[in-house]
């Protein structure tokens, strides 16, 4: 497959070098990112060609991107949430944070969420497989990388989802604008699941029912909501800070 863009491609040589046969670079670029794939590429033994603008955007099928592309081999990760705690069993796990993604179709959103997700160290994701933005080029550019460090799980049914983590111990909290209780009063329990609905109609009443609890971010000025990915960053943060003073 094809994987484009700076960041994308530096992400997978961290995380996975072994994957990338080859790197296409355009020729007329000198500048530090040009330096830095040729260092990276040299150091892991991958083949760095030469091309110009117009071969890498055919290449790439005209996506959108101005400096590089490469050869990757498909990651392996897990599919499914049955998967996914497998997963986390080989790896020691102990049942690490989840985010359910309830109708985020918008494709920046998710990329967004994708780093969010990466920078808290959390590393999962779950989404319905319908009324939810797919994994496009826009996202993949958007995460910067994160799609190939983050688990993404696609699932029929958002609700029976949620029911299966609840079952593995998981304690579900939900955003919703209306919630009484801040997320800055809330005690987090882990294992948790944080669920995000869209942005205009929130979260689903059958999705709402299947939380255990309800918060809300304060909004002090004159609008009602904050952009979904960016509630989702303040969200994991704060759950990321709770843990880390509990810890202490």
């Amino acid at each position: 497959m094809i994987l484009a863009g700076y960041h994308a491609i530096v992400t997978r040589f961290k995380i996975a070098p072994e994957s990338i046969s080859k790197l296409f670079v355009v020729d007329k670029r000198k500048d530090f990112k040009a330096k830095n794939l040729f260092q990276i590429a040299k150091k892991n033994n991958v083949q760095v060609i030469r091309v110009s603008s117009l071969e890498l955007a055919r290449l790439t099928k005209n996506k959108k991107n101005n400096i590089c592309a490469a050869f990757v081999k498909q990651l392996t990760k897990p599919t499914c949430l049955e998967e996914l705690f497998d997963f986390f069993e080989i790896q020691g796990s102990t049942n690490p944070p989840i985010i359910f993604l309830d109708g985020v179709t918008d494709p920046r959103n998710l990329g967004a969420i994708f780093r969010n997700v990466d920078a808290t160290g959390f590393g999962n994701i779950v989404v319905p497989m319908d009324n939810s933005a797919p994994i496009s080029d826009l996202v993949i550019n958007t995460a910067c990388g994160a799609v190939d460090t983050v688990n993404y799980i696609p699932v029929k049914n958002i609700a029976r989802a949620l029911e299966f983590v609840q079952d593995k111990g998981y304690l579900v909290y939900g955003l919703d604008g209306e919630a009484g209780k801040s997320i800055f009063s809330t005690n987090f329990s882990l294992p948790l699941a944080l669920v995000f609905g869209d942005e205009g109609k929130g979260l689903r009443k059958l999705t709402k029912d299947y939380c255990n609890e309800l918060v809300s971010i304060p909004m002090l000025g004159k609008l009602e909501s904050l952009n979904v990915s960016v509630a989702c960053g303040i969200t994991l943060f704060e759950v990321l800070r709770q843990s880390q003073e509990s810890s202490k």
